[in-house]
């Protein structure tokens, strides 16, 4: 037996008779034997175990052998055969039917056969359950065909030799747009395009004929509304085991999109041509081998060869129509490295792949020349793979003569800024030294050898002895001005300026230096850079100093002198209004006269003497800790000036003025001055008075605008000298000390004054004064 070597586990599920244990006990093979008497029992064993057999009596004491029906285990069962009694056909059929694989009749012939009916049943379990498994293989191969045959992302039928559609699978049923019931109907002739039924029929009859075991080519095929779609349909011839041919199997791919795409890729490859013919720059293309596949009509018009003479030639004829002779140029170096070659450029980079390079070609344009710039990258197709190569020539003659002039235009503004005679540098956007003039060199003690492409803020060490901001930085960084240390920056447009002591300077002598700092623009108007300008103005404001302390002795020499004239005429003014009035009746008509002009020009005196004492004490005020507001001073003297208002019958308007750390009562000077002037020599039917301010950053300008008679350009030149009238005051009371009260108010302050023609006539009096509050204590309020 096929199981001689192997141990047969045989479960034994009797009860009381001993016949079948042993006839199996006195069986000679390698049997293990387990006997158990009930049917829990058995249960109990077929849990833990499963044997290779199980023989079990038809009755037990706790139920029938056919209720272990059927024994599976883990997926897996064993064979059952039922031992009954004698001529039971009944419990037979039934064990039979309940699955059990034998029924023998258990009687002493069982001891002669127990050997031949185990062998028989294991034998024939092993047949059943191949049977099974052929069977089981067979339909998962059967489910596995038919999922892929639904599921296919592809078209799949099967036709018959007539070319009649016998089976369909979903998406071929979709991309023809019938339903499977539909398709059946239908031909393969039916659903091709009437180009493409010939060329089908020819292909099909090569299969029909075994001249071919697959077809594999593309066609149109018709869907049912009429369109068309192009596909690639790959079809197999399917024989018999005899080789008559059963059937066809064709799978069907939609290449629409692709067929759409490969025209699009020959009308952008057309587009391409097209752009490559119509660029400005001369460009020519080569493929691997290294022959010309596109030459534009600038190539043309520069080299003088048309591309029906060069297309398609190789052995360097590209380089013979540049240079007059055969060998390797820039496009040839893609790809690698040849230093000899790039030698013969002035210029040669490689960035990635892509090469540039320039150089003087003389051969350009009949012999003529240029200097050109040169492109060169190589071309890949989809998969990247190198099919050619690129190469693009500019003509830069123009710019190279553009750059020599400006290179010249360089050095001379070098030789400018280096004879300048104040000191002078320059910074780049990055804030690198590029210039340090003579005058500099002489100022800091610094050479510009040791200066020139210095960063970080290397500059502004021989001025403060250390690194930090200084004005230039603030070009375009105001949020720099604190870090700078400045007491005040003024700006006129886009300059900046400042004026400081600076102790370093001159070898530590130090000095007083005034500084402006402008923008530097690229000609496309982007920042470029800065400039910085130091001028030394240490002997100016040493004779500022002279000034002021002569102009303070002047003032004082005024004072006492207007003060001590006052005195004396207070007394003859009250003399001669004594004598007019006591001795009136006694005096004649001539002696009054005389007595009234002592007084009106005791009276002219007074007030001359006044303005010169207001004059004097004009530099002698505190600045306040407070900003005083403009507009309650301008109220002021708008309402002191009332009466007067009233009887020209004229308005004064004011407009929003800011606030100045100025002393009120220099401001109500300006105010009082300029408005009474204006209100004095308005007519009565002028216009209104307009006074108002505006500040920018620290400089602040008021004006008195009027339409009276105005002020001729001779006038407006000395309009604000002492003692100086206008022609138009002649019937007008003044001193002529009021505009240059204001003149010099606007001059203590940094500031001036001037008068501008008001346009319709009239005179615009502007001052002008610059007004910093961080130059002095701030507000305790």
């Amino acid at each position: 037996m096929s199981r001689n070597r192997e141990i047969i586990h045989i479960l034994l599920v009797e009860h009381n008779e001993t016949i079948v244990k042993e006839a199996l006990k006195s069986w000679q093979a390698q049997v293990k034997l387990t006997v158990v008497q009930t049917l829990a029992a058995a249960h109990d064993f077929l849990r833990k175990a499963l044997p290779h057999l199980v023989l079990v009596d038809s009755l037990l004491p706790d139920g029938k052998g056919i209720d272990l029906l059927p024994i599976t285990q883990r997926g897996s069962g064993c064979p059952v055969v039922i031992m009954g009694s004698h001529g039971d056909e009944t419990a037979a059929v039934t064990a039979l039917k309940a699955g059990a694989i034998d029924y023998v009749v258990k009687s002493s012939a069982i001891r002669v056969n127990i050997a031949s009916i185990v062998e028989n049943t294991l034998q024939e379990w092993r047949q059943l359950a191949e049977h099974k498994q052929a069977q089981d293989t067979q339909r998962k191969s059967e489910a596995q065909f038919l999922s892929i045959f639904k599921s296919a992302s592809a078209g799949i039928a099967i036709l018959g030799v007539q070319g009649e559609i016998l089976q369909a699978n979903p998406m071929f049923c979709q991309l023809l747009g019938y339903s499977n019931k539909e398709l059946l109907k239908l031909k393969l002739n039916d659903i091709t395009h009437p180009e493409d039924r010939q060329r089908t029929q020819s292909l099909y009859a090569d299969l029909l004929a075994d001249r071919r075991k697959t077809i594999d080519y593309e066609k149109r095929y018709l869907k049912k509304d009429g369109s068309s779609f192009w596909g690639h349909p790959t079809v197999a011839r399917v024989a018999g085991s005899d080789q008559t041919l059963l059937h066809f199997v064709a799978q069907i791919q939609d290449i629409s999109e692709r067929r759409r795409a490969e025209k699009e890729l020959l009308t952008a490859h057309q587009q391409l041509q097209n752009i490559i013919e119509f660029l400005p720059d001369a460009t020519f293309v080569i493929d691997r081998e290294k022959r010309v596949t596109a030459w534009n009509r600038s190539m043309e018009e520069k080299t003088g060869i048309r591309k029906e003479d060069i297309l398609g030639r190789g052995e360097n004829a590209y380089s013979e129509a540049l240079y007059g002779e055969h060998k390797p140029i820039l496009i040839d170096l893609i790809g690698g490295s040849d230093t000899e070659k790039e030698a013969q450029y002035s210029f040669f980079e490689k960035k990635g792949k892509t090469l540039f390079a320039e150089r003087f070609m003389p051969t350009l344009y009949g012999g003529k020349g240029g200097h050109v710039w040169l492109k060169a990258s190589p071309l890949y197709d989809l998969e990247g793979n190198l099919v050619g190569a690129i190469e693009s020539i500019r003509n830069i003659t123009d710019r190279k003569l553009a750059e020599q002039e400006l290179r010249l235009a360089h050095q001379q503004m070098q030789d400018i800024i280096e004879f300048l005679p104040d000191a002078t540098f320059v910074i780049g956007k990055s804030k690198k030294v590029l210039a340090w003039n003579r005058a500099m060199e002489e100022m800091s003690g610094v050479n510009k050898e040791e200066m020139v492409g210095q960063e970080d803020y290397a500059y502004s060490v021989p001025f403060y002895g250390k690194r930090r901001p200084i004005l230039i930085d603030l070009i375009g960084s105001p949020d720099l001005e604190k870090k700078a240390q400045y007491d005040f920056v003024g700006n006129r447009g886009e300059t900046i300026f400042v004026e400081q002591y600076l102790p370093n300077l001159y070898g530590e002598k130090g000095a007083y230096v005034w500084a402006t700092a402008s923008q530097l623009l690229d000609q496309e108007g982007n920042p470029a850079g800065a400039i910085e300008s130091i001028r030394d103005i240490t002997d100016r404001k040493q004779t500022e100093e002279k000034l002021k302390e002569a102009n303070r002795e002047l003032d004082s020499f005024v004072y006492t002198v207007a003060h001590d004239l006052r005195s004396p005429l207070t007394p003859i003014i009250g003399y001669a209004q004594h004598l007019k009035v006591t001795y009136e009746e006694q005096l004649d008509e001539q002696a009054l006269n005389c007595l009234m002009q002592i007084e009106t020009q005791g009276d002219k005196m007074a007030a001359l003497l006044e303005d010169l004492l207001s004059l004097a004490k004009v530099g002698h005020l505190e600045r306040p800790t407070a900003p005083v507001d403009l507009d309650l001073v301008a109220q002021e003297v708008i309402t002191g000036l009332g009466s007067l208002i009233a009887s020209k019958e004229g308005v004064v308007l004011r407009k929003a003025l800011p606030k100045l750390f100025v002393p009120k009562m220099l401001l109500f000077q300006v105010l009082n001055n300029l408005i009474g002037n204006a209100v004095r020599y308005a007519d009565n039917d002028a216009g209104p008075i307009e006074v108002g301010g505006e500040r920018s950053g620290a400089r602040v300008s008021l004006y008195v605008r009027d339409h009276g008679p105005g002020a001729t350009v001779e006038e407006r030149n000395r309009i604000f000298d002492v003692f100086t009238r206008g022609a138009a005051s002649k019937d007008i009371k003044g001193t002529g000390v009021g505009l240059a009260i204001v003149q010099k108010i606007a001059r203590l302050y940094e500031g001036k004054a001037w008068v501008e023609d008001t346009p319709g006539g009239g005179s615009t009096f502007w001052v002008e004064m610059v007004d910093t509050p961080r130059q002095y204590p701030p507000s305790k309020a």
